[in-house]
């Protein structure tokens, strides 16, 4: 197996049917032996759409090949009514320097607030996880970006738990840090509570070392993903329920942490942790997550003046999040049929709406709205290095507000089932409707 990052452009077409079109084209272009693991739109004109991908390529016969080659991408399951309890999707993109949520765990105080006005908020880990810090709401859900992906796909649904047993892999370019890493599980057995007793070494390093796509987002490569998968392999086989892992970042310059600790550029070290857990998340629709190794120690200048970094300077492997995320994630559950699904699963069907910055709407879950008329709420103040809105796009019935506290009014609105025109001034008047010549039928 080997890891890519690709450009590719289709032709653009706006509506419901664009996440289709777009799936049909990078089959077209990447071709049968590579699965996409990841993609956003990331410039459109009224002719074309520019995409930057992240695929898997294998052979087949090979380990992981037939998971690989399941393409849900492009047999999504529509919505087809709005189900109790009532949730919100809530996205933070990672690796493109969201104001919120492209630090540390910065996006946490927005996710909770959006958690009181719904039953549930699904969400990734990119927004809640800081170091040692994850102070998520009960009635927030920690699903890896890839599952999400799925979920909005109606391919999976998510059965809350009170538990989960942990796994821990470790890449062993990491191996000084082993004692730490055992710290913080014997930490979390001994106060939170949490079952993590399951740790491995990989059998070869991780290789995880960070690019920069064409975009100026954050991107990057995995060396060794067998060696991931094969590690998560032995974990699961060993009974545990989810799995988290820690890994060294390479490529990572003093610079580039400079730059973004004044918010020039985004995470450097972000998107190639997504590509990590989107891979696993394929291959074996189990809730995971990851965190970086202190690849920063000789080139991040421990300031003081950014407070949304501040969570990273308090913790040696930055794990603890990931368990408390993991101790209690939804399980994944394969659905057969979107209509009727397993008891106490939370399908699509639940979501009355999706949260996004305004300026990245190019990802699947935007798209994921659109196909389905899901209501997607766009955040103006949570900015981005992208130019992705609902106007470029040419989306429509796109909630278009200036921060997450106004984002919360909507939510409210939308689960009370008030219409928003009816909050809004001027209010439109009513109008007769144009009237519809009605076919002819012929009599029997």
């Amino acid at each position: 197996m080997r890891i890519a990052n690709l450009t590719v452009e289709l032709e653009a077409r706006a509506g419901p049917n664009r996440l289709r079109d777009v799936a049909l084209g990078l089959r077209r272009q990447i071709g049968a032996r590579a699965c996409p693991i990841r993609f956003s739109i990331v410039d459109a004109s009224h002719s074309t759409m520019r995409l930057e991908v992240t695929v898997a390529r294998f052979v087949p016969g090979e380990r992981y090949a037939t998971e690989l080659g399941d393409a849900e991408l492009e047999d999504p399951r529509r919505k087809t009514y709005q189900a109790t309890p009532f949730a919100v999707a809530q996205i933070v993109p990672t690796g493109i320097r969201c104001e919120l949520g492209g630090y540390a765990g910065d996006a946490t105080p927005v996710t909770n607030l959006l958690a009181r006005a719904a039953d549930f908020v699904v969400t990734h880990p990119n927004a809640v996880n800081a170091s040692d810090i994850n102070e998520l709401a009960p009635n927030v859900l920690y699903v890896e970006g890839h599952s999400l992906d799925s979920f909005l796909l109606g391919r999976l649904g998510l059965r809350p738990t009170a538990g989960n047993r942990i796994g821990t892999f470790v890449d062993p370019t990491g191996a000084d840090y082993l004692d730490d890493v055992v710290h913080v599980l014997n930490a979390a057995k001994a106060v939170a509570g949490i079952s993590c007793d399951a740790l491995v070494m990989l059998d070869a390093p991780v290789g995880a070392r960070i690019e920069w796509a064409r975009s100026g987002s954050a991107s990057g490569i995995l060396e060794s993903p067998d060696a991931v998968l094969d590690g998560v392999s032995r974990l699961l086989d060993a009974g545990c329920e989810a799995v988290g892992g820690v890994s060294v970042i390479h490529g990572v310059s003093r610079e580039m942490c400079e730059r973004h600790m004044r918010g020039e550029i985004p995470n450097p070290s972000g998107v190639i942790e997504a590509i990590l857990t989107h891979l696993i998340s394929k291959v074996f629709r189990v809730p995971c997550a990851h965190a970086p190794l202190p690849y920063y120690q000789e080139v991040k200048d421990r300031s003081t003046t950014n407070p949304r970094a501040s969570a990273e300077f308090i913790s040696t492997p930055h794990y603890f999040s990931v368990l408390k995320g993991l101790a209690r994630a939804p399980r994944l559950v394969a659905l057969d049929d979107l209509d009727r699904p397993p008891a106490e699963c939370l399908t699509v069907n639940s979501i009355g709406a999706i949260v996004a910055p305004a300026t990245a709407l190019g990802g699947l879950p935007a798209l994921a709205a659109e196909l389905h008329g899901i209501p997607l709420i766009a955040v103006r103040e949570n900015a981005t290095i992208l130019s992705m809105t609902a106007e470029r796009l040419g989306m429509r019935d796109v909630v278009e507000v200036g921060s997450y506290l106004e984002a919360a009014g909507v939510v409210l609105a939308l689960r009370s089932g008030l219409s928003l025109e009816s909050l809004r001034r001027p209010i439109v008047r009513t109008e007769l409707m144009d009237a519809i010549p009605l076919k002819k039928t012929s009599s029997r």
